[in-house]
């Protein structure tokens, strides 16, 4: 199923500002070292949180396609 830019942020926007920030950061084009340097937090914790961040996503996603079939 294809999702719309609209949800997608709706699914981003629910997240952890933990999460969330980090994200939009690196999808707006921010280098992992420099949303390090901006957030004060160590590269690898960035790195961890845009993994997960993305993992959740698929979760949401894959989630709301079953809520279609229902």
């Amino acid at each position: 199923m294809v999702h719309s830019v609209t949800e997608m942020n709706r699914y981003i926007e629910r997240l952890d500002d933990d999460f969330r920030i980090p994200f939009k950061m690196h999808t707006d084009g921010y280098k992992y070292k420099e949303i390090a340097e901006q957030l004060e937090l160590p590269i690898g914790t960035v790195k961890s949180r845009i993994f997960f961040t993305r993992k959740k996503l698929q979760e949401m996603l894959r989630d709301s396609e079953g809520s279609y079939a229902n």
